[in-house]
């Protein structure tokens, strides 16, 4: 199959078949001398020489039947047939293996990727499963039953110090979900100066389950976030934190969202009315830092749901810039217990 060069429609090739011919044969077609089969897609590129003389493709024969040179005159036997088929390729449209190059367009792949080094998109990467949930951009799922077989996404960039580089993958507008939940799903958070974090903002919200979040360095949720549910078997070694949500100065009524935060700090400007919360859930505590500004002698009342000891709810310290702490827990839908300590400041 020798190369002969370049044509206008792509790379030549020709290739060679020779028949001997039983007496009286009228066509030649399969299986040549040498254990080839006669192929051709366009009788036009085919040369057909008897016992080496050309012959006439317009008069001697013809190429109407697929891989076949017929309607030759009766051949004697031992007669010599070469056939000659002429045939274009293209080169393909590849990326060297050796020295790289660049995709100018989409490319999918069915299998996995291996890199020993980095991959580099500047229009994005997406990888899915059968598994594909609203638009989540990646997907890691070992197997079509979700179970844990070891996949992994690894940020990993460390310079020469082995200090921090500042990889990060960040998740806006609610777009990190955790779907069906197996009992190996966990996400890993580490890095060589210990500041590896999860940050939780502004209506996420974090659940968790028998052993599915474990920290020794302290988990802190910030902004309008919420635990909801922490159930057994869940360890904080290092404590668990949530901020303080500051309402700045208020007078009037105030309603607080327990659903938005559990510690909340109030500067009364004016009289307060510390109204019934709403999403009041069980087992909900926190604190409310009640501080009286630069006059003073502002005072507090408080909705039903507020149930102090003796019934009796607590006068509030008046000096200037004072600060009272209200603890309470959350018992049921409507009942708050609540403690309050007096005068720290």
């Amino acid at each position: 199959m020798p190369y002969i060069g370049q044509g206008a429609d792509g790379f030549g090739i020709r290739r060679r078949f020779f028949f001997t011919a039983s007496a009286g044969d009228t066509s030649v077609s399969g299986t040549d001398n040498n254990g080839l089969t006669l192929a051709f897609t366009d009788g036009s590129l085919v040369d057909v020489f008897l016992n080496g003389v050309l012959l006439d493709p317009n008069s001697d024969y013809n190429t109407s039947t697929t891989n076949t040179i017929g309607s030759i005159a009766s051949l004697a036997l031992n007669d010599f047939i070469e056939v000659i088929v002429y045939d274009v390729f293209a080169v393909g449209d590849a990326v060297s293996a050796s020295t790289g190059g660049t995709f100018n367009s989409g490319i999918s792949v069915t299998g996995s990727i291996t890199a020993t080094t980095d991959i580099t998109a500047t229009g994005g990467m997406s990888a899915q499963s059968e598994d594909v949930f609203q638009n989540r951009r990646i997907q890691i799922n070992a197997s079509a039953n979700d179970t844990d077989e070891g996949s992994f996404l690894l940020l990993d960039r460390t310079d020469s110090g082995g200090s921090d580089a500042g990889e990060n993958i960040v998740f806006e507008g609610d777009t990190l979900f955790l779907t069906t939940t197996k009992e190996d799903d966990f996400i890993v958070l580490e890095d060589n100066d210990t500041q590896g974090f999860l940050n939780l903002e502004t209506s996420f919200k974090l659940k968790a389950e028998d052993n599915t979040v474990s920290t020794t360095d302290g988990l802190t949720i910030t902004g309008a976030a919420e635990i909801p549910n922490i159930r057994t078997h869940t360890n904080f070694d290092a404590g668990a934190s949530q901020d303080i949500k500051d309402l700045g100065s208020s007078t009037g009524t105030v309603v607080l969202d327990l659903n938005e935060n559990a510690n909340f700090q109030i500067t009364l400007t004016g009289n307060l009315t510390l109204a019934n919360p709403t999403s009041l859930t069980a087992g909900t505590s926190g604190s409310i830092f009640l501080i009286q500004d630069g006059t003073g002698s502002r005072t507090a009342t408080f909705g039903s749901s507020f149930d102090f000891i003796g019934g009796t709810a607590p006068t509030l310290t008046t000096a200037a810039s004072s600060v009272d702490r209200l603890d309470y827990i959350v018992l049921d839908a409507s009942n708050i217990h609540a403690v309050a300590t007096l005068a720290y400041s």
